[in-house]
């Protein structure tokens, strides 16, 4: 994410948030505590999924601990929603770059395709979405 105008709208991807929730000294992570505070990041479905797939199951306190700060993060952070039209433009997006000889996780064209129909910025660190328009 480039310096933007603290008035953009920010989709914030699985790599941020994982940032944020694991790492105390990653600047990543510290970028999307300034977008909390500014009420300006946002969630989807796909970023949802990836996070709570990445949660571990065990009996630990880290792990119940992390399985909690996500699911406060979930229901205190807006969540944009996902329609048919983004399935259809992530699809197409994929095809496309595929005939280039470019092949990425559908994820990330679903994550890129909800972040333009909604004119939102994506914070991110994933090289993926040099491909993908944001």
């Amino acid at each position: 994410m480039s310096a933007a105008s603290s008035t953009v709208m920010v989709l914030v991807d699985t790599c941020a948030w994982i940032d944020f929730l694991r790492n105390s000294e990653g600047t990543l992570g510290d970028q999307v505590a300034q977008l909390i505070a500014e009420g300006r990041a946002h969630m989807c479905g796909a970023v949802v999924a990836e996070l709570l797939q990445g949660i571990k199951k065990d009996a630990s306190n880290k792990s119940k601990q992390e399985a909690a700060q996500l699911q406060l993060l979930i229901e205190r952070i807006p969540t944009v929603e996902t329609i048919e039209a983004d399935w259809y433009t992530a699809g197409h997006t994929l095809q496309s770059l595929r005939q280039k000889g470019i092949t990425l996780p559908l994820t990330d064209a679903l994550i890129a395709s909800i972040a333009k129909r909604n004119n939102l910025t994506v914070l991110t660190i994933d090289a993926h979405f040099k491909h993908l328009g944001v």
